[in-house]
């Protein structure tokens, strides 16, 4: 496990840069997602970068207020990045309202747009994952297979490299299909990959099983799953897939 890389005479974190390297990774995947959806590819960045902007300071000054007693008395903890100061379950919905905002500022189609950060969102994902197998922060059952690894002297499955596997194959399928496949149908099947891909790994993972013997991570996946699969029977079976204009060829007029 490498918790810190050492870079000459100074140590970084290696959970903090795997972030960035992620969030970088994952809006180039998303401009180029958008390019291929006929977008504009500085609408897709400022999308993204005003997504996570807004979700970071919303969910950093919400720790703040809540514990502000705390604060108040060490104002200087309030510059903290500690992951435990940020509650991104009020972060990322306003970064998605503020992101929904400059959609419509730009008349820009929101489905398409979600397609092209989805791509970028799930690119991110494998990355994060691979943070986490370096740092140890996702620790699998213990096994016995050839490729089990060691994490704190015990050989253990390396499911967080299994989740970045996952991940990528769904953005490296969607690359191929984004283009023939109707936006909305897309983006219904990258959710029903997610969610089975959670509901099936999750049960790798260890820690403590909540109803009938599965994980959060597990539960979530369950549901973000089922919903996918009404979405996607209660879509018509023949849907108009984007297409891409066709080139004006000009003919050349006869001399004479």
């Amino acid at each position: 496990m490498y918790p810190v890389l050492p870079f000459g005479p100074i140590t970084i974190p290696t959970g903090p840069l795997v972030v960035l390297v992620a969030l970088t990774v994952g809006l180039e995947v998303a401009g180029r997602y958008g390019r291929r959806l006929q977008l504009s590819t500085d609408d897709v960045w400022n999308t993204g970068l005003l997504w996570v902007l807004v979700s970071v300071i919303v969910a950093r000054l919400w720790n703040v207020i809540q514990f502000w007693d705390v604060y108040v008395t060490e104002p200087w903890l309030i510059l903290s990045l500690r992951p435990s100061g940020f509650v991104w379950g009020v972060g990322l919905p306003v970064g998605i309202v503020a992101a929904y905002l400059y959609w419509w500022r730009r008349a820009l189609s929101p489905l398409l747009m979600s397609v092209a950060l989805a791509g970028g969102t799930i690119a991110t994902a494998a990355l994060v994952e691979v943070g986490a197998f370096l740092t140890g922060s996702v620790l699998g059952l213990p096994s016995t297979l050839l490729w089990a690894l060691p994490y704190y002297g015990v050989m253990r499955h390396p499911v967080a490299l299994y989740y970045a596997i996952g991940l990528v194959l769904l953005a490296w399928g969607g690359w191929f299909v984004v283009s023939r496949m109707a936006p909305g149908r897309l983006l219904l099947c990258w959710m029903l990959g997610v969610g089975l891909l959670f509901l099936w790994l999750g049960a790798y993972e260890e820690g403590n099983r909540t109803v009938i013997s599965l994980r959060t991570n597990q539960l979530l996946g369950l549901l973000v799953a089922l919903v996918a699969c009404l979405g996607l029977a209660r879509r018509p079976a023949k849907e108009v897939a984007l297409t891409l204009p066709e080139p004006i060829v000009t003919e050349p007029e006869p001399s004479g």
